[in-house]
């Protein structure tokens, strides 16, 4: 009886944290970034364009379908009304240049998945992926108390493994031949991060 009145009470600090999370604009540390929930208003042609780009998307399932701005309207507005997803635009003097999702939740277990993407190629290997993690990792261990991040990777994408590792993720296990990946089937990698070391990190 006491677990189930503690994960009741967990849940509705989540959700109140998470409405407010999604009301705020957040600022990546010592730099002109920010990060704030996408809005309708907020999806623009060079943001579909992100999402058709063969070059962007080559290490995504997203590769393997085209989007249309109803598509993206429609996404946008499901994860506005989520209860258990964090998804963020994030913006360079208030330019879209790419994106990032905690969620879904796990309610029973309090851990999310964690993807991102830096849409705006003139952005790509200047450490602000690794910024915008850092920050999202924070606000989901010190304002939603989760327990642990997980992301999965293709074992090609040697920039996201940088980018996960230079953030504390630990390698977890590989799926074997698991994706198909210009015409040959390579591995998928789980990398994970415990809110614990976190801890014992700060």
């Amino acid at each position: 009886m006491q677990a189930s009145i503690k994960k009741k009470c967990w849940i509705m600090s989540l959700n109140s944290n998470l409405n407010q999370l999604k009301s705020m604009t957040v600022s990546l540390e010592g730099t002109k970034f920010r990060l704030k929930s996408l809005t309708v208003d907020d999806i623009t042609s060079a943001y579909i364009n992100w999402l058709n780009d063969a070059e962007i998307m080559q290490h995504t399932e997203q590769k393997f379908r085209t989007t249309t701005r109803e598509d993206v309207s429609d996404y946008v507005e499901l994860m506005a009304q989520s209860k258990t997803d964090l998804f963020y635009g994030l913006f360079y003097d208030g330019t879209h240049i790419g994106s990032i999702k905690l969620g879904k939740i796990n309610l029973n277990h309090k851990t999310a998945d964690l993807s991102y993407i830096i849409g705006d190629k003139s952005f790509w290997g200047k450490g602000i992926a690794s910024k915008m993690i850092k920050k999202v990792v924070s606000l989901a261990f010190e304002q939603l108390d989760l327990e642990k991040i997980v992301a999965g990777v293709y074992a090609t994408n040697l920039a996201s493994i940088c980018v996960l590792e230079k953030n504390r993720f630990v390698c977890e296990g590989k799926q074997r031949d698991q994706f198909i990946f210009r015409g040959q089937r390579i591995d998928g990698l789980i990398y994970g991060r415990l809110k614990l070391d976190w801890l014992g990190e700060k």
